[in-house]
């Protein structure tokens, strides 16, 4: 139950991601309330990951790989990043989360090769197999994938912060 709870999470934060930028490809009005509370979307969704992997591991008794170790590093990273300062207004802080977001990503990319398409590499070496899946919810959510969709939101987040031109996103408010 627990596993399909986090699963639908995963795929509402795939959604998000997904109309998120529909919505910055349209120019949407909306953009400037993603804005205003980024923040705090990326504290809870890296946060919320870590939090989550820390639950698979020590709850469940799911013992990480290697490649798992080093998103989680980007994962952890990020989370503590999002809580040293505001993202909306650091760029050097936009651009380290961005810089681990993408490392994380790159990571993800790989073990979910490794994971979907089976071709038997196992690049982990000692310790727990790269090639062993403990979730597969919906018929691709597995741990790998949840990682990649949290890395993703970040990685897309942090450019769009980066991208976006501060004074265009603050709204203003005119005293008559």
């Amino acid at each position: 139950m627990f596993t399909t709870l986090v699963a639908l999470g995963i795929i509402g934060l795939q959604i998000a991601i997904a109309t998120f930028v529909v919505l910055w490809v349209g120019k949407s009005p909306f953009l400037k309330n993603i804005y205003r509370h980024s923040h705090i979307i990326l504290s809870l969704i890296f946060i919320g990951g870590a939090f989550f992997s820390l639950i698979y591991e020590y709850g469940f008794g799911y013992e990480p790989c290697l490649l798992c170790w080093y998103q989680r590093i980007a994962i952890f990273g990020v989370a503590l990043l999002s809580l040293t300062g505001d993202i909306r207004t650091n760029k050097t802080l936009q651009k380290q989360v961005l810089l681990f977001s993408l490392l994380g990503l790159m990571v993800a990319i790989l073990h979910n090769y490794i994971d979907l398409i089976p071709s038997g590499l196992d690049i982990c070496g000692t310790g727990p197999s790269c090639l062993k899946r403990y979730i597969y919810e919906f018929g691709y959510i597995t741990i790998p994938m949840m990682s990649f969709t949290t890395l993703l939101s970040g990685s897309v987040l942090s450019f769009f912060l980066i991208k976006s031109p501060k004074a265009s996103m603050v709204e203003t408010t005119v005293l008559k």
